[in-house]
């Protein structure tokens, strides 16, 4: 017999590590024909960080986004980061970007304001011009500021920026501020459970994230889907057993007997195991993020495997404990439900 159920769960994440000093920095330089260079240490592991850090220079500066090239985490290159984890490059990277970028736009407006004859602070940045914004009449694209601070003024448009997250490290009476900013997840799913076989198989997912402003929303819903199926996973069949070397080995289930010879003995998901998938972009604003963004990394991935055991006890009143949720072990609990 084929029973349904559906479940929920929702959590919260740290946009930047806790109890911890964990900054980034970068380098920008605009180059005499307009183009850009951004050097930082945050690494792009897949999940699109240099193509965001790249948006937010290009909207900075109002420079076409090809314009705009990354290189990163190379450490004999690039300037510190503290590392890609807790869902921070987007947030701490982006921030020490623009830092950098506002140093560049000062030495562009010094230049424009000699060639335009008028002060910096009247001037302002407009679609790849740099304008007066008492007079439209004197304007200058921003490339040509470029080259004449490079050439006539014999300054560099560079600068260097870097960013310190706001925390205050818990104490041992558990005060303090351990991050500086968090985001938010839910996930419901909607499952079947065969009580015959023991086999679940979730049919709907639902997943939503709470990302500050979304500035690339391809990259979020990316997320979005990436994070809910890698969470399947986790919740159905993925175990890690056998290779486990700590507390992990005292489960019942452990078998250290067992040692797969290549990713294909080890059940990850597949198309195949693909459930419907909505994904949902909550956008807010975040104060401190960069264009009010936060992050959607990590998070994706956190709330859908509780949301699948909540449905299965929705289905069949049973309660996993340990994940996966094997065939073996749904038949057990059941068995051991009706004894």
């Amino acid at each position: 017999m084929k029973k349904q159920g559906r479940g929920i769960a929702g959590c919260m994440y740290s946009l930047t590590v806790m109890n911890a000093p964990n900054p980034c920095s970068a380098y920008v330089q605009m180059r005499e024909d307009g183009s850009v260079n951004v050097q930082t240490g945050a690494c792009d592991i897949g999940q699109g960080s240099n193509t965001v850090l790249a948006m937010m220079v290009a909207e900075s500066l109002t420079v076409p986004f090809e314009k705009v090239s990354v290189y990163s985490a190379d450490t004999s290159a690039t300037p510190y980061d503290f590392g890609t984890l807790s869902s921070r490059v987007t947030y701490t990277g982006g921030r020490a970007v623009l830092a950098a970028c506002e140093q560049v736009k000062g030495v562009l407006l010094e230049a424009a304001a000699k060639q335009l004859k008028t002060r910096p602070d009247r001037l302002s940045f407009k679609a790849g011009m740099i304008v007066d914004k008492y007079d439209a009449q004197k304007q200058l694209p921003v490339a040509a500021a470029a080259a004449i601070s490079q050439f006539v003024h014999r300054k560099l448009p560079m600068g260097m920026g870097e960013f310190y997250p706001f925390n205050v490290p818990v104490d041992a009476q558990g005060h303090g501020e351990p991050a500086d900013s968090y985001y938010y997840h839910a996930t419901a799913v909607d499952v079947e459970v065969d009580t015959d076989t023991g086999v679940v198989e979730v049919k709907k997912l639902y997943t939503a994230v709470d990302c500050g402003k979304a500035l690339n929303p391809m990259i979020v819903e990316g997320q979005l889907e990436g994070g809910a199926m890698q969470a399947v996973g986790w919740a159905l069949r993925e175990d890690m057993y056998p290779y486990g070397t700590g507390a992990e080995a005292e489960s019942p289930d452990f078998n250290p007997n067992f040692r797969p010879i290549n990713i294909s003995d080890y059940a990850i998901a597949t198309t195949l195991d693909t459930p419907e998938i909505h994904g949902a972009i909550v956008e807010t604003h975040e104060g401190e993020g960069p264009f009010g963004a936060k992050a959607a990394g990590e998070i994706c991935a956190n709330s859908a495997a509780p949301a699948i055991v909540n449905a299965i006890h929705d289905a069949v009143g049973i309660w996993i404990s340990d994940l996966p949720a094997t065939p073996e072990k749904v038949l057990k609990l059941l068995r051991d439900q009706q004894s």
